[in-house]
């Protein structure tokens, strides 16, 4: 994992100068975290706007590398979406311990109603405008979430 090592570059860093290459290892100064998450792998902390609280992925703001490329090492600067299996027979296929779509959201009234009232309780908390709310109840309304024979996605 990335930690934020210190290297000397040499005495003319300050000014731009690099005159210490390859640049020598100081210290790691500190550790790198990552938030709590719920079972989701969503975070816990923040406000959990209808995509979090309502959820068809995990999302993350971190990302690990991959193999060939400084694999598992922290890719902080980009998040990542791992989305969840449409089916329980899927998710087992696979050994995804996230309940699938199908698994959460039964019925296309159980999604709708989910997001409406997540999204109208921000409204409240004044945490979304109006437009907003209008938009994400739009969307469920008008997604495949929930209905027999169609892909979620």
């Amino acid at each position: 994992m990335t930690t934020g090592d210190l290297f000397d570059y040499g005495p003319s860093f300050d000014d731009g100068i690099l005159t210490t290459l390859p640049p020598y290892l100081l210290d790691s100064p500190y550790p790198v975290f990552v938030p709590q998450t719920d079972a989701d792998g969503n975070d816990i902390a923040g406000i959990r706007l209808p995509e979090i609280a309502v959820p068809l992925a995990t999302y993350t703001g971190w990302a690990l590398r991959a193999a060939a490329f400084a694999g598992n090492d922290l890719c902080d600067l980009a998040g990542q979406k791992i989305d969840f299996q449409p089916t329980k027979a899927g998710r087992l296929a696979v050994g995804d311990a996230r309940l699938s779509i199908e698994e959460r959201y039964p019925t296309h009234k159980k999604y709708f109603s989910e997001v409406t009232r997540v999204a109208i309780r921000l409204y409240w908390q004044r945490l979304l405008l109006d437009e907003d709310v209008r938009r994400y109840i739009a969307e469920a309304e008008a997604s495949n979430i929930g209905k027999i024979g169609r892909s979620p996605f």
